[in-house]
C-alpha cells in the first residue's frame, strides 16, 4: 500500500522495561486490537515467556488506547496469566521508557520521518532496532547495550569496567622516571 496524504503508519513497539530491548514492534495503517495482538503473541513466543510459571511472567504496561484495551487483547492477557496495567489517561509519564524509545527513534540521524510505504518503513525500522538493540550503548542501564542487558550481561559488564578503571588508577599513581 502507497503513502496517499492524511494516511498514517503506526509504529508498534514491545519493549522491555527493565532491559530496554525492542522485543518485538510493528508497522501498520491501523490501530487495531488485532495489530496489538500479533505484537504481543510475537513478543510472547519470540521470548518464550508462556514457558514461565506464571508467578514469573512479566506484566504489561501501555497506553489507555482502544486497541490495547479491546476485549480480544485483555482475554489474551488473562489466558496467558499475565497482569495488564494501564498508564493514567492523558498521562505519558506513566509509561516513560516508550517514551524515551520513541524519542531516541525521532532523533536518530536516519529517520526520516515520512516512509513511501509500509515496506519502506519496515526496512527502516528493522536496520534502526537491529542497532538499537545491538549497538546503542543505554545511558539508563549502566551504558550497555538493550541485548547485552536482556541476554544477563549488564552486570558482568560493569564489574568488569570497574576492575579496569581500579587497576587504571593504581596504575596512574606510580612516577615513571625518563
Amino acid at each position: 500500500m502507497m503513502h496517499q496524504k492524511g494516511e498514517y503508519l503506526f509504529r508498534y513497539l514491545l519493549l522491555d522495561e527493565w532491559s530496554r530491548k525492542a522485543v518485538q514492534w510493528r508497522i501498520a495503517w491501523q490501530q487495531t486490537a488485532d495489530e496489538s495482538r500479533l505484537l504481543l503473541e510475537g513478543g510472547l513466543v519470540e521470548e518464550n515467556i508462556l514457558d514461565l510459571p506464571e508467578e514469573q511472567r512479566p506484566e504489561f504496561i501501555n497506553d489507555r488506547g482502544r486497541q490495547m484495551k479491546a476485549k480480544p487483547i485483555r482475554k489474551l492477557c488473562k489466558d496467558h496469566g499475565l497482569p495488564q496495567l494501564f498508564a493514567r489517561p492523558r498521562t505519558p509519564n506513566d509509561n516513560p521508557f516508550i517514551e524515551s524509545a520513541f524519542s531516541t527513534v525521532k532523533r536518530a540521524p536516519e529517520y526520516s520521518g515520512r516512509f513511501l510505504d509500509d515496506h519502506v518503513a519496515n526496512a527502516s525500522f528493522a536496520r534502526y532496532f537491529n542497532w538499537y538493540d545491538t549497538e546503542h550503548y543505554h545511558s539508563g542501564i549502566d551504558y550497555v547495550t538493550p541485548q547485552q542487558a536482556h541476554g544477563g550481561l549488564r552486570e558482568k559488564i560493569i564489574e568488569e569496567r570497574r576492575t579496569k578503571m581500579s587497576s587504571q588508577r593504581r596504575g596512574a599513581g606510580r612516577k615513571v622516571r625518563l
